[in-house]
């Protein structure tokens, strides 16, 4: 089985609508969303969160894939 702490995989650009966009990024076990240009806040945040979570478990998909291991993400 893989070390969890030697994964190094980022995504593509995924979209999210109205222009908004998440890289992904994989390293070291620890995952990270870059969003461009910028991330939202407040009401007009939260409707983003669908697209957001489904590009999400998309990235880790590919992680689980590529690896072969089990991925779990907690939302908090």
């Amino acid at each position: 089985m893989s070390d969890p702490r030697a994964i190094n995989m980022t995504s593509e650009a995924m979209p999210l609508g109205d222009g908004l966009t998440v890289t992904f990024k994989m390293t070291n076990g620890q995952l990270e969303a870059d969003w461009q240009p910028r991330i939202p806040y407040g009401r007009k945040g939260r409707k983003y969160l669908p697209a957001y979570k489904r590009a999400r478990n998309e990235f880790i998909r590919r992680v689980a894939h590529r690896t072969g291991l089990n991925m779990l993400v907690v939302d908090l």
